[in-house]
């Protein structure tokens, strides 16, 4: 759904991670979950004939198949299932205990078990909804620090009149917002809002209570009522005029000391391509006077603003011209993305009949859930200020330092260089260490957790690669006599590094690391998996195919594998989820 316009940038994006698919069946069988009855049929005859106890007279050999022919019979005996596999695909392995599910009632078809199953979907979804308040809460506290430089604006003849001590601190400002939503239906939400501040001995406060209904997709509507400056009354009422164009008003009237001041403000928004979004704006505040025996609406003020809004991977840009009463402006900020290092650089200007103003700075993500960035704001006739700010998760904390009523260079070389040196020192000396020691205390943690898991997983697996051994030569001797495709090597694990690239010691092919804690070589079980000089490798975790464990369980994995085809070297690196089909063209490595 859109939203109004605004010249407030994004945060780090994040959402609700959705719920993993149970692919561990068709993974086994490596079918992708749109296969057909034939498909699944044909894999299952396939691992049968490796798999099927009466195959082995090594005693040894033939109590591993016999485990592992029970796990293949248990995905066919699913798969082949209509009714088995609807479930399975919808509640996986869960849901075919038949614990109290109403929707694994036999005499349902596939289609009703889907249906049923979205329907308490909906349910739990509203429950989940009316569990929710998203709190968000925003703390000011701007410092008056202009001692600090100013007293530098005077001539040396007025030293004996400025007082020679330590540079005093102020708090000019104190501020605290908070809101809280309570969803009562999936289309009704209440809203809770109040704010109090203090500025300069002077208190003053807020709040409000708003209703937003959604009638569809392209209607919903909010009403509010507040208390603060006198009783107020609000409306808002957003409509989708066509698939790319919106539209959004919204009207205010407040019953305050100095009489009846109406507002009103309506929004045009264009999504002008997938990046780009353009806004038209008007608005006005008006009050309502008495004069001559007869009332008038006096105009406060007014203005018609356009907005230009592109968002990309690589930079956000905002573009604004606004006319009005009583300020007219324009506006231009510009935001460097560096995904990589989770990092933003900001600049913006602004010039209009009030002055002008110029700001740079940085905003980096400090933890999954946290923000911290620093900001320059330079311009007439607002002086020289530094601001500080954390944002964890809905939570903002904002620290204006106030430096200079007037543009001079010290506040503004300092205001950019101590923040910086302050940050980087911190950084590596406090947090990149402590992040360290609690990324590793986490990993030992699930390891430990998951011992006796990974530790079944891998006889399991060890087992299905000693029945492999006789097919493996087979497959291997036959493609390396038609210069087919030939694995050279492939590991699976952590094999990334913090930027999702390959790690600088696994690039030469002649690395080896005995230590399985962060991979494993499953180079027998992937060449076993070849067929003519092909190999697919289906979208799901690669740890549930035969011959293969899971190292690091809950952690992201990558596979990579090295191979020949045509007697040409390929490398192929890819997140283990993604499928992999070999062999490419763009595989080809040239040495």
């Amino acid at each position: 759904m859109a939203g109004s316009s605004g010249d407030q940038e994004e945060q780090f994006s994040s959402s609700d991670s959705e719920e993993t698919l149970d692919n561990e069946y068709y993974c086994f069988l490596n079918v992708p979950r749109n296969a057909s009855q034939n498909d699944i049929t044909a894999a299952y005859k396939k691992l049968a004939r490796l798999y099927h106890p009466d195959k082995h007279q090594d005693p040894e050999k033939r109590s591993e198949a016999e485990l592992l022919f029970t796990k293949l019979k248990q995905c066919y005996e699913v798969l082949s299932d209509p009714h088995k596999r609807a479930i399975y695909d919808c509640l996986g392995k869960e849901g075919l205990k038949e614990q109290g599910w109403a929707v694994v009632q036999r005499t349902k078809t596939p289609r009703e078990i889907r249906e049923e199953y979205e329907a308490l979907a909906r349910v739990r979804e509203e429950r989940r909804l009316q569990q929710r308040t998203n709190p968000v809460s925003r703390f000011q506290c701007t410092i008056n620090a202009t001692d600090l430089f100013d007293r530098y604006l005077y001539e040396s003849e007025y030293d004996e009149l400025i007082d020679g001590g330590l540079p005093q601190f102020e708090v000019s400002k104190l501020s605290l917002s908070s809101s809280i939503q309570a969803p009562l239906t999936p289309t009704d939400t209440a809203t809770l809002a109040g704010n109090i501040s203090s500025s300069n001995g002077r208190g003053d406060g807020s709040f409000n209570l708003g209703y937003r209904r959604i009638h569809s997709e392209s209607t919903w509507q909010e009403c509010g009522v507040g208390l603060g400056n006198g009783l107020a009354f609000s409306t808002k009422f957003f409509r989708r005029l066509a698939p790319r164009l919106f539209a959004n008003m919204s009207g205010t009237l407040q019953f305050s000391r100095s009489g009846l001041k109406p507002g009103f403000s309506t929004t045009l928004e264009n999504h002008l391509d997938k990046h780009t979004v353009g806004y038209l704006t008007y608005s006005t505040n008006m009050r309502l006077v008495e004069s001559n025996d007869s009332l008038e609406l006096e105009q406060e003020q007014s203005g018609m603003e356009t907005m230009i809004v592109r968002d990309t991977p690589g930079y956000h840009m905002v573009a604004s011209l606004q006319l009005g009463i009583p300020y007219t402006y324009a506006m231009f900020s510009y935001t460097k993305k560096i995904q990589e290092k989770k990092k933003r650089l900001r600049m913006a200007v602004k010039a209009g009949t009030f002055g002008a103003i110029l700001e740079y700075g940085v905003e980096e993500r400090i933890t999954d859930n946290s923000t911290l960035g620093a900001t320059m704001v330079v311009g007439f006739p607002v002086g020289v200020t530094v601001r500080i700010k954390l944002v964890r998760a809905t939570q903002t904390y904002l620290f204006p330092f106030h430096l200079s009523d007037e543009i001079i260079l010290q506040p503004i070389f300092y205001g950019t260089v101590v923040p910086m040196v302050a940050w980087f020192t911190i950084k590596k000396l406090i947090l990149e260490p402590h992040n360290a020691r609690m990324k590793e205390k986490e990993r030992e943690r699930k390891r430990e957790m998951n011992r006796e898991k990974v530790a079944e997983s891998k006889r399991e697996a060890l087992a299905s690669c000693n029945l492999m051994g006789e097919r493996f030569k087979r497959i291997l001797k036959e493609e390396e006599e038609k210069g087919g495709l030939v694995i050279v090597s492939a590991l699976y694990g952590l094999l990334a590094d913090e930027k999702g690239e390959l790690k600088p010691e696994l690039k030469d092919p002649n690395y080896k690391e005995e230590n399985e804690d962060n991979y494993i070589d499953v180079t027998l079980p992937v060449q076993c998996c070849v067929e003519d000089s092909r190999l697919i490798l289906w979208e799901g975790s690669k740890s549930s195919l035969p011959g293969v464990w899971d190292p690091n369980p809950g952690e992201e994995k990558h596979i990579l594998i090295r191979y020949t085809y045509q007697h040409n070297n390929h490398q192929i690196f890819c997140p283990e989820a993604e499928a992999v089909k070999l062999p490419k063209n763009s595989h080809r490595v040239f040495t």
